[in-house]
């Protein structure tokens, strides 16, 4: 390279370039997760385009503002872009550790993703080019799963009730289909000559699923518009309700062609394009309809570029992104996106037992109790007194578990099994262990963190009473039961003078390793039979991987 062209400014294409490498090796498997869900009919398998999004606005932005090529890269860039980098990898290094499986219940990695792709903006861009990339990297938040999750969960069932009602009132008066009795309007018998075949209105044809795709796709468009902002808001909800009718057209499409020309043609050649046919042809109505809202699209020749504030103000040539500026920020944004594509690929211990959006895939225990290898596990009690603690609908089961006679040796030992289930997480969390302990002046001896394998974080208790010491294990995490989403507490509990042999244990990597030892700072440990607490370690990480082994259907 020349003198002339490591002192030139690079282009802001290249820069864009650097900074969506970087996201895509940081978050290498979250954004996997979000690509695998594109393969299936769930609600949320449009998420998966939030990012290309995110970087076609990222370059639209980039030309409609071009002063953001030619500002100043400075101190404070280093100081607002290292924050932001080292708040994303603190938070997907702890946030497992902390929050042990519900970091990826709630998917809390891809929150962290628009701090990364901002800290990248900043040190290749500067700390004034915040303002006008922070559109697309504010965007970026719509690849968040849980607050869609949040909402599907109240709507979705009434949702799909709408839905099938709508084609019932339409059926019945074209008479394309039987309805089934019962049925109200979800299940209809279609006739195709000598042949019949039952067509179900289930919650993927509710219309949700080309919903959330028109949104994202509908929100980026937002960028594209000129108007005002209700009137914008107002064509992306009358959007909205053109997709749910085309989804309606859809479903009555696929009853007719059935009718028409069988099973066959209906489900194996029209259904499989039908959705992406209707969401395209309501968002190219929607765009024809733009003039309808005094709205127009935005030209080339509309770029709205300030060139006479502060912000915008560019800096001298030897200032601004030249190579050799560039050059060490560069080497910062790979080693960072180096540490934090380290500590994302170790969730996929934390994924396990959950579908790509964080919805759980393990059966609660009461429904499927599983132990693992070697123990014998019988229910002794149902507990009914703690019904006011954890809500009505929770429920304490009582187990004991043995060792079978052929894996029965030396140092084997009893464990009782308490397993909690309620809807209401914060109940759980309003009466943990460590204050019940503390509430009956039980004397703790040990209370720490264990990784238990499979991004499941434990604690670990040893307490004296007045006639015993007792070892116990917990954790938490939700489980699926009747097709809701519930929270389980395990409890293991042993009291034995026995030192059972030390067996490898299972580890969800050498991040969390390192991030409970830093939660552990300060823990207790006084542990007068540490082989104890590792076997009740051991058979935890086993309950554990026996039970995602066995996972059910969402």
């Amino acid at each position: 390279m020349t003198s002339a062209a490591a002192r030139a400014p690079v282009s802001a294409g290249l820069r864009l370039a650097a900074a969506v490498a970087a996201v895509a090796v940081a978050y290498h498997l979250s954004l996997q997760t979000l690509a695998t869900n594109w393969r299936y009919e769930t609600p949320l398998a449009d998420l998966v385009l939030v990012p290309p999004l995110a970087a076609m606005l990222l370059v639209a932005a980039s030309r409609r503002h071009r002063y953001v090529t030619r500002l100043r890269l400075g101190r404070l860039d280093l100081l607002v872009g290292g924050f932001l980098i080292v708040a994303a990898l603190a938070f997907l290094t702890i946030g497992p550790a902390h929050w042990s499986k519900y970091f990826w219940a709630m998917r809390l990695d891809l929150l962290t993703l628009p701090l990364f792709a901002a800290g990248g903006v900043v040190l290749l861009f500067g700390t004034r080019a915040l303002l006008p990339l922070l559109f697309p990297l504010a965007f970026l938040f719509l690849a968040w799963p849980l607050p869609y999750l949040a909402l599907l969960e109240h709507i979705l069932d009434a949702f799909t009730q709408a839905t099938a009602a709508t084609v019932e009132h339409v059926n019945e008066i074209v008479g394309i289909a039987t309805t089934l009795p019962g049925s109200e309007g979800s299940r209809y018998l279609v006739a195709h000559g000598s042949s019949q075949f039952v067509v179900s209105v289930a919650s993927a044809c509710s219309g949700v699923n080309s919903l959330v795709g028109f949104a994202v796709v509908g929100v980026a468009a937002l960028w594209f518009i000129r108007g005002s902002v209700l009137r914008r808001v107002a064509w992306l909800v009358f959007g909205g309700v053109l997709v749910w009718a085309l989804n309606v057209v859809r479903i009555l499409a696929v009853l007719l062609v059935g009718r028409r020309l069988g099973q066959h043609a209906a489900f194996d050649i029209l259904h499989p394009v039908a959705g992406v046919i209707a969401l395209n042809l309501a968002f190219l109505i929607a765009l024809r309809l733009l003039p309808r809202f005094k709205l127009r699209r935005r030209h080339h020749d509309d770029d709205d570029e300030i060139i006479d504030t502060p912000l915008a103000r560019t800096a001298p040539v030897a200032e601004q992104a030249t190579a050799l500026r560039l050059a060490p920020r560069l080497v910062l944004l790979v080693a960072a996106a180096t540490a934090l594509a380290l500590a994302d690929s170790q969730l996929q211990g934390v994924a396990n037992g959950f579908d790509g959006t964080g919805r759980p895939t393990v059966a609660a225990f009461a429904d499927r109790p599983l132990v693992g290898r070697g123990w014998r596990i019988r229910p002794i009690q149902e507990i009914g007194w703690a019904t006011p603690y954890y809500g009505r609908h929770s429920s304490w089961v009582r187990y004991r578990l043995r060792p079978q006679a052929q894996f029965a040796r030396r140092g084997s030992f009893t464990v009782w099994a308490d397993a909690i289930l309620s809807p209401d997480l914060g109940a759980l969390n309003a009466f943990a262990l460590a204050h019940c302990y503390s509430f009956h002046g039980f004397h703790v001896e040990t209370s720490e963190h264990v990784d238990l394998g499979n991004g499941v974080i434990g604690e670990l208790f040893v307490y004296r009473t007045s006639t015993a010491r007792w070892h116990t294990l917990a954790w938490e995490w939700p489980v699926l039961r009747d097709g809701n989403v519930q929270h389980e507490r395990i409890v293991l509990l042993a009291s034995s003078v026995t030192r059972p042999a030390l067996r490898p244990q299972a580890s969800s990597g050498s991040v969390t390793a390192r991030a409970l030892a830093f939660l552990d700072a300060d823990a207790q440990e006084r542990d007068a039979n540490p082989n104890l607490s590792h076997a009740l370690a051991r058979l935890g990480s086993d309950m554990i991987a026996a039970r995602i082994a066995h996972r059910v259907r969402a």
